[in-house]
């Protein structure tokens, strides 16, 4: 047998017609938002298309009590809250918690810290809870703490993955092996159907986006022009890994001066703006994922049948 081919280290496949990710959250479509606004308006629009909009929870805890009420008047799907946990102190993230319970969330979104020191709180208020991982022993942290997904965040994310810089076709193949029990949802690299069709064979069962997001009809209400911009411009070359323990991935000084004429606005975004070069809608995002991921899929399966023949040729 094959090197790679082993029980130990094939990823597992999932049943056809069911989907962890959206047994999970109780969601048509397994896309999460990431944490890239608070506004509550905007992950309505996420909702309302099928996936798990997401408030980023930065903000004070009377705030984000408010902001969890707003999204609640906007919809009735459900939604998360996302808490970096190294923005603010303990006793600043500990209200914010607090605030999630006792506004009983559907999900809340852990990152930049440890899985071990809410998880269970909050699975005990029946909120599950996702929690986003950079690297294979962080995820196996995070499953021993019991979370019910499992978000991986590669290098080329746009999001907080601190000192590592595994790429997606380590990453997501490789949590999904070691920890074949959890949820996985892929997070940066994808911004169309061969995206989703791409992290789906490495073994993710669903896909977390943040710059696609933002460059949309509704985004243009929520973040600065100079955003989009810069992300319609990037090329593969155009983004970098802040300074900083979280590490975001971000524009680099020298595009922002090419772009937007000041090198010092910045725009947290990841390699995948090298591949965005329009503004649709969210819904229609959410389209080209899921109808042309399916489309894809089957063409892509296709070209590797007509291969099939020639191995005893």
């Amino acid at each position: 047998m094959a090197e790679g081919s082993t029980g130990a280290n094939r990823i597992p496949s999932p049943a056809s017609g069911s989907n962890r990710v959206c047994a999970t959250f109780g969601i048509r479509l397994p896309l999460m938002m990431g944490a890239i606004s608070p506004r509550p308006k905007f992950a309505a629009v996420v909702c309302r298309a099928g996936g798990l909009g997401c408030i980023e929870g930065i903000s004070s805890p009377d705030k984000i009590r408010q902001q969890i009420r707003e999204l609640r008047g906007l919809t009735d799907e459900p939604f998360s809250v996302n808490f970096p946990l190294a923005f603010g102190d303990r006793s600043l993230v500990e209200g914010r918690v607090k605030v999630a319970i006792e506004e009983r969330v559907p999900a809340v979104m852990t990152s930049a810290g440890s899985p071990k020191v809410y998880t269970r709180m909050l699975q005990d208020a029946g909120i599950k809870v996702a929690h986003v991982v950079a690297g294979i022993a962080h995820a196996e942290k995070a499953a021993e703490a019991g979370v019910d997904v499992l978000v991986a965040e590669p290098t080329e994310s746009g999001g907080y993955r601190g000192a590592n810089e595994i790429a997606m076709m380590v990453l997501i193949p490789g949590i999904a092996r070691a920890v074949p029990g959890v949820p996985l949802v892929a997070a940066g690299s994808v911004a169309d159907r061969a995206g989703l069709v791409a992290v789906m064979a490495l073994g993710a069962e669903g896909v977390q986006l943040g710059t696609r997001l933002m460059v949309t009809q509704e985004g243009r209400e929520f973040f600065p022009e100079y955003v989009e911009k810069m992300v319609l411009a990037a090329d593969d070359t155009s983004t970098m890994s802040a300074d900083g323990p979280t590490r975001p991935r971000v524009s680099k000084p020298e595009f922002a001066e090419r772009i937007v004429g000041d090198g010092r606005k910045r725009a947290q975004m990841g390699q995948v703006a090298a591949l965005i070069h329009d503004v649709p809608t969210v819904a229609e995002v959410v389209r080209e994922l899921f109808e042309g991921g399916a489309s894809h899929a089957r063409d892509v399966a296709a070209a590797i049948e007509a291969l099939r023949g020639r191995l005893d040729a």
